[in-house]
């Protein structure tokens, strides 16, 4: 947010004239009124992005739910079990990958989603109806309103995107703080009419004020929970700040020797019907919300719900299920949570406005979050329109009768990098939105096509009963960076030909060097398709091979090993 400021670049444009007057004192009111502009301008183009983007994220479900009729369902009398549905889609879809199932129960007018990996490569949002349990078909993971959201929540860029979108929360605070000081008497202001009859300047910079005083409380709610974000990430995860919040649970898991009971030959799962009914049985007064299927044969599904909690969404309640017996396994409840997990859960829901679950409100309340959204963007914007409409009126003082002068000037202070209203940080604005573009087009290629011939592929080959291949590669968001370089992290895809991938125990990737050393291992978690294993490259490549495990259910290993730097030709085949 800016109001109409000139700040410290006005005096470029001023020149000798102001060298020629007295200076003026250092109030709090200048100091926080320079502060004020310098927060709204210097990052002006990327808080733009994040504030248009964040107004459209609020309405981006509803977006989507237009668009694609995949997703409107008539509501009925009554809904299916939710493991149902989870069960109609594998029967429906039998070679995907499932990661999640949003039962959508807190709406009647939409149906319940699952995002599923498909086998020829990009992942598909899968449609069905909550009411009749039916398969209504698939759209791209990559909707409109999902292209919104992912650029609201991380503007496309790997780890640095959503500290620069949280970073913005604490600029909006400071923005609100330093107006406030610099509006003195600012509660006069709530009933000041904007001067329209004055020159736009004027009449913008009177609306500018009366609509951020109005608006305040929505400009407190968006400031603070973005701060409390940007406390968690980067402040908590990247800087080592100390977490306020106590650590959640761990999940159970499956011992081996429960493991090892069930025999040989690749078990039986329960059906979701069985699952999401032991969950019911137990906690009768709870409406399943989201269905995770184990990432790993030793996890447990997880089956999340909504128990009428006030402030937080519909996951509030993760019940834990052995997935080849149906026994639950244990619960992490909210009336389990501490106070600071209970603030930390309420973020998403006020700063979203999905806080009225679907109920008949819902669409209400996210309208007038959209208003709000709509507010800030609106500040946002008119500040730089202010600033400019000051400093070109200073430049039309100081240099009228010379227009070629002044465009030559007014070119110049938009090209070098220390003019204009972004100053020093224009080429910072210019080289993070070229990211955004091309994290864009990489994000749509992905939820399209999946890896394809992305990242580093290695070939397909036979370990025992299995024919292993793999990809690899730096990041999702990184997916065009070669990912075998010295000292690098690389995220590894192990490919189990004929389907048979849940006919492994587990799977392991890790690298061993030419002695056959281990250097580095992870588990493999996730289903078909989206599962993979992350593993930390050595500073020297040479006689570095990487391998893969597959433990079958009769405890059997088999490996598999590809050189990392095999010739010369192996840098050509990094996608």
């Amino acid at each position: 947010m800016a109001v109409e400021s000139l700040g410290q670049t006005d005096a470029g444009y001023r020149g000798a004239a102001a060298r020629g007057r007295p200076k003026r004192k250092r109030t709090a009111s200048n100091i926080a009124f320079l502060i004020h502009s310098a927060s709204g301008l210097w990052l002006t183009i990327l808080l733009a992005v994040v504030m248009i983007s964040g107004t459209i994220t609020v309405l981006y479900a509803e977006i989507d739910w237009l668009i694609h009729s995949e997703m409107r369902i008539s509501p009925g009398e009554e809904r299916v079990n939710p493991g149902v549905l989870y069960d109609n889609l594998l029967e429906a879809y039998p070679d995907v990958g499932v990661n999640s199932l949003n039962t959508a129960v807190m709406t009647d007018r939409k149906a319940a989603s699952a995002l599923v990996a498909v086998p020829d490569g990009g992942f598909r949002s899968v449609w069905i109806n909550q009411f009749t349990g039916e398969v209504i078909g698939d759209t791209p993971f990559v909707t409109v309103g999902q292209f919104i959201n992912i650029l609201h929540t991380n503007l496309f860029l790997p780890v640095v995107g959503r500290y620069f979108v949280n970073f913005f929360g604490v600029l909006l605070l400071i923005s609100i703080v330093t107006g406030l000081i610099t509006y003195k008497k600012f509660w006069r202001g709530f009933l000041r009419r904007p001067r329209f009859h004055r020159d736009a300047r004027t009449w913008l910079g009177d609306l500018h004020r009366l609509t951020a005083l109005w608006s305040l409380w929505f400009l407190l709610i968006i400031g603070v929970t973005g701060t409390w974000w940007f406390y968690q990430d980067p402040l908590v995860s990247a800087a080592g700040v100390p977490d306020i919040i106590a650590e959640r649970p761990t999940p159970p898991t499956i011992t081996t020797a429960e493991l090892n009971l069930l025999g040989p030959e690749t078990p039986e799962r329960r059906s979701g019907a069985e699952i999401v009914s032991a969950v019911q049985t137990a906690y009768p007064d709870m409406r399943v919300t989201l269905l995770l299927p184990p990432d790993a044969a030793d996890q447990p599904f997880s089956v999340f719900g909504d128990r009428g909690e006030v402030l937080i969404n519909g996951g509030a309640n993760r019940i834990y299920v052995n997935p080849f017996t149906a026994e639950i396994m244990g619960a992490h409840l909210s009336e389990d949570w501490t106070a600071g997990q209970r603030v930390d859960a309420a973020m998403h829901p006020l700063h979203y406005g999905n806080w009225a679950k679907g109920g008949a409100a819902d669409l209400t309340v996210k309208l007038v979050w959209f208003l709000g959204g709509a507010i800030i963007s609106f500040l946002t914007v008119s500040g730089l329109i202010i600033y400019l409409k000051r400093t070109r009126h200073a430049a039309g003082t100081l240099l009228a009768g010379t227009k070629l002068a002044a465009a030559v000037r007014k070119g110049w202070n938009w090209i070098k990098p220390w003019g204009g209203p972004m100053g020093a940080l224009k080429y910072v604005n210019i080289l993070v939105v070229a990211g955004i573009c091309a994290g864009g087009a990489l994000v749509l290629s992905l939820g399209a096509e999946g890896l394809g011939d992305k990242g580093r592929q290695f070939e397909t080959q036979t370990a025992g009963p299995f024919d292993i291949g793999a990809v690899a590669i730096a990041g999702l968001l990184e997916a065009d960076l070669p990912p075998v370089r010295p000292g690098a992290h690389m995220d590894v895809y192990p490919k189990i030909a004929d389907g048979r991938f849940r006919d492994a125990r587990f799977i392991r990737v890790g690298l061993s060097d030419r002695d056959g050393e281990e250097l580095d291992s992870a588990v493999v978690e996730g289903a078909d398709g989206i599962g993979n294993g992350h593993v930390h490259l050595p500073e020297t490549l040479e006689g570095v091979r990487l391998w893969i495990e597959i433990e079958g259910w009769d405890n059997q290993r088999h490996r598999a090993y590809w050189p990392l730097i095999s010739d010369a030709g192996e840098a050509s085949r990094q996608g």
